[in-house]
């Protein structure tokens, strides 16, 4: 069991209060669909690999994912129940990285990095009580990310999160997804911070060289009810199916 020094509450609360924050931040990008492409010889390999005129455009199996599909496949406040305002981009929002390698791609899903995950190009939707995010990839890295995950799911039931230095257990159970789009998963993932405890619903789709993930926040250590994460997360995955057409 961690012991718990005058620092690493504090460090526990400042990461709690950025996730319980009136709105979930976004590290770039925002409600409005604002694009967010990998930094330094990354973006350049984004854009030299890109044909003439696509703006970054990914090949795909279903589909090319321009930037454009990519923004149709972000909720709108149309899209999500009453109580998620939509708003602005309020910094980067991390939680740590993962102490076992295999389990990183879980906290990458649910957090925003200045360069996630390889994609090429990135559109995010930010609201109250929850982040979008919806991944353009280059050939078959999508498929290639999601590759064994539920496998992932089962060795990252229980794990270790570092925070600055500063060590922290977390949990993962499967959550049961209706089968959308080439592949879909859910998970709940909970962070044990000592005073706090932190939980998140998340959910990812793929359809060809795209990702549309969300992740949720709601009462403490559980997300929102699983009626209303059944119905946002059918969504996801029907304007993920409508956006990247084969």
């Amino acid at each position: 069991m961690p012991v718990f020094t005058a620092v690493s509450v504090r460090r526990a609360v400042a990461v709690a209060l950025a996730a319980s924050s009136l709105v979930f931040a976004a590290g770039c990008g925002s409600s409005d669909g604002t694009s967010d492409k990998p930094a330094g010889k990354d973006a350049a390999k984004s854009s030299s690999s890109a044909a003439p005129g696509t703006s970054g455009d990914a090949g795909s199996a279903k589909g090319t994912v321009t930037e454009a599909r990519l923004k149709a496949a972000l909720l709108t406040e149309k899209d999500v129940p009453a109580g998620w305002k939509a708003g602005p981009s309020t910094g980067g929002l991390t939680f740590g990285k993962a102490t076992k390698p295999e389990c990183q791609k879980l906290m990458q899903l649910m957090q925003s990095e200045a360069a996630p995950m390889g994609a090429a190009t990135r559109q995010t939707s930010n609201f109250e009580y929850g982040l979008q995010q919806v991944f353009g990839f280059d050939g078959d890295k999508a498929a290639g990310y999601l590759k064994g995950f539920d496998a992932t799911l089962a060795q990252c039931a229980a794990f270790t999160v570092d925070v600055e230095g500063e060590k922290y257990p977390a949990t993962v159970k499967p959550l049961t997804v209706d089968k959308a789009g080439d592949e879909a998963h859910g998970y709940e993932l909970v962070m044990d911070m000592g005073p706090i405890k932190m939980g998140f619903h998340n959910y990812v789709v793929r359809k060809g060289g795209a990702l549309s993930a969300l992740s949720t926040k709601g009462k403490q250590p559980v997300g929102i009810p699983a009626a209303e994460y059944k119905a946002v997360t059918g969504t996801v995955a029907k304007k993920l199916d409508q956006a990247i057409q084969d």
